[in-house]
């Protein structure tokens, strides 16, 4: 399809989901706002360690205007992910773009903290009530190593999460070599989400972006979550080579837990995903990819 006078990749089904193939759907875009590339940790395994600032100031009234330009075509939105960087970084700025969205009567908004989720600044950013799911990086439930991965001082508050929707909560967990990387740390961090009362768990292997990645690369096959007791499949979906997910249950102590597995993933595959930094929009994460 074309929007801005580009052709934007749109998908056409859905997801393979175990011997059934994808259902044909509305053409719809998920829309990820990069609203800085700035971050207050420093983890050795992030792919945005080097990134440069911006060039010119967030243009906001340009966000909207991409909403309004993909509806104009024909295209949905199925919600806006604000990401970063580290958003909380920029907290004045998303308030004024969650202002600007209400006044635009946009429903579907997501926070994506890539790693602060645990931070005092980034806290008071998930207890807005605009957001409709709030994901959070939680590699590992010890204060001690989660401070040496992000590489800066954590809170013993961190897991409190006063007056944060839990509900809306997904945590996502990196596995990496001498932190969660065999069945029983997996275990152990199961048990700590059920503690924390999240609802959701993803684990998801480091993509091999660095030397970092490449030296503590863990494969999803090494956790060997089917063994872990009380663990349940569910169903797994895929797009081909492109990427497949795989969904389970955690059942204990009358308690539920989801778990979700990235069990690969094309980093070139972009169907469906646009991506704005507040001065271009692009067709995924790639720099040279401007459409608007």
């Amino acid at each position: 399809m074309e929007a801005f006078g580009k052709e934007i990749q749109i998908k056409r089904f859905g997801c393979n989901c175990l011997d059934e193939p994808g259902q044909p759907i509305e053409p719809s875009v998920n829309l990820f706002v990069k609203v800085t590339k700035g971050c207050n940790a420093h983890c050795l395994f992030c792919s945005n360690i080097e990134a440069s600032m911006p060039s010119v100031p967030f243009n906001v009234p340009k966000l909207l205007e991409i909403i309004r330009g993909l509806k104009a075509a024909g295209i949905g939105v199925n919600r806006v992910n604000i990401t970063g960087g580290e958003p909380s970084v920029v907290s004045a700025l998303v308030e004024e773009i969650l202002q600007k969205m209400d006044d635009s009567g946009f429903s579907d908004l997501h926070l994506h903290l890539n790693t602060n989720g645990l931070l005092p600044q980034s806290q008071m950013l998930m207890r807005h009530p605009r957001w409709n799911s709030i994901s959070m990086s939680l590699h590992h439930y010890d204060l001690f190593k989660l401070s040496e991965l992000y590489g800066c001082e954590i809170s013993d508050k961190a897991f409190d999460f006063e007056g944060i929707d839990r509900q809306r909560l997904n945590a996502s967990c990196n596995l990496i070599k001498g932190y969660i990387d065999n069945p029983e740390e997996a275990s152990n961090m199961l048990d700590f989400a059920l503690e924390l009362g999240l609802p959701r768990l993803g684990f998801v292997a480091l993509m091999k972006v660095n030397e970092y990645c490449r030296e503590h690369f863990v494969d999803l096959e090494d956790i060997c979550l089917d063994t872990i007791p009380h663990v349940y499949f569910t169903r797994s979906m895929d797009r081909g080579d492109d990427c497949k997910c795989s969904n389970y249950l955690y059942n204990k102590d009358l308690k539920i837990l989801e778990i979700y597995m990235r069990n690969y993933a094309n980093p070139k595959y972009c169907e469906s995903s646009l991506v704005y930094d507040g001065e271009y929009l692009r067709q995924g994460f790639h720099q040279n990819n401007i459409i608007y």
